[in-house]
């Protein structure tokens, strides 16, 4: 015992950080529970009939909605390959630059090797002022009064998908992969009852998960990164959310080996001592 050798920080940081980067290059696919209700939001997207149309819409800030992005991209995905149509309606000013990261990450598009062609199969609406509240209401009301162009400045007058969405009757589900979901669940269903679902940070669905027993069968939220994994298992993916989760996984493993090490070689000197 008294020949351990003691380890240098130096090296313990080096062993942390390549145990950090490798799974988060190299997804490893550990083990984790599968949340029922992420179970039940996959089934409610893949129930959803072809053709129809989904609102990706909220307010948020793009550092914190980086965590939706695993279960946002997989369900991308996921209403690509079943024909859904997406419609985006952004209410902050970083929502937009979210809305298409996220699209693109996905590679959903027809020049990126996916099934969708824009102003067919998606349209990318423009940050729309007013106040979240303001708008959604405005826009399940009325979507051509209440915006008249898309991101990129074309008429929605032009758009084919946009001739199909009218009002509230024309949507069949609510995705909010942002920290604004409050005035979604108040506004898109609780007054006009629409099914609304929320990709969300681990703080918000600290929050608002209660949400869910205030709606049941009605809104529907996963939690952060782990939530995020969960939907990429369904989806067959491993993305940015089994990336976080095996470097937390594999880093815990790593500093729980340095630590029964440390304290083996404090044990030891201690008994050195004593002799």
């Amino acid at each position: 015992m008294a020949g351990i050798p003691e380890i240098k920080s130096e090296i313990i940081w080096v062993v942390v950080a390549i145990a950090l980067l490798i799974p988060a290059i190299f997804p490893l696919g550990s083990p984790f529970p599968m949340s029922d209700v992420t179970v039940e939001i996959y089934d409610l997207i893949e129930s959803i009939p072809e053709g129809s149309i989904v609102i990706m819409g909220g307010g948020g800030v793009f550092a914190f909605d980086l965590e939706s992005s695993p279960g946002m991209i997989s369900a991308l995905k996921q209403m690509a390959r079943k024909g859904v149509k997406l419609v985006t309606l952004p209410v902050w000013s970083e929502a937009p630059q979210y809305h298409k990261f996220v699209i693109d990450a996905s590679r959903v598009d027809k020049r990126m090797g996916g099934p969708w062609e824009y102003g067919v199969d998606y349209v990318l609406l423009p940050y729309i002022p007013g106040g979240d509240m303001v708008v959604f209401d405005s826009f399940l009301k009325d979507v051509h009064k209440t915006v008249s162009i898309d991101l990129a400045g074309t008429p929605i007058e032009q758009l084919p998908l946009m001739q199909e969405l009218h009002d509230y009757n024309d949507i069949a589900l609510w995705i909010c992969p942002h920290w604004g979901f409050v005035p979604v669940v108040r506004v898109v269903t609780g007054e006009y009852g629409i099914t609304s679902v929320s990709f969300a940070q681990s703080a918000a669905y600290a929050f608002f998960s209660p949400f869910m027993q205030a709606y049941p069968g009605k809104v529907y939220m996963t939690n952060g990164y782990i939530g995020g994994a969960q939907y990429e298992k369904l989806a067959g993916i491993k993305g940015l959310g089994h990336m976080v989760i095996d470097s937390y996984m594999v880093v815990s493993v790593v500093c729980v080996v340095f630590i029964v090490l440390g304290n083996i070689t404090m044990l030891s000197k201690m008994g050195g001592e004593e002799e």
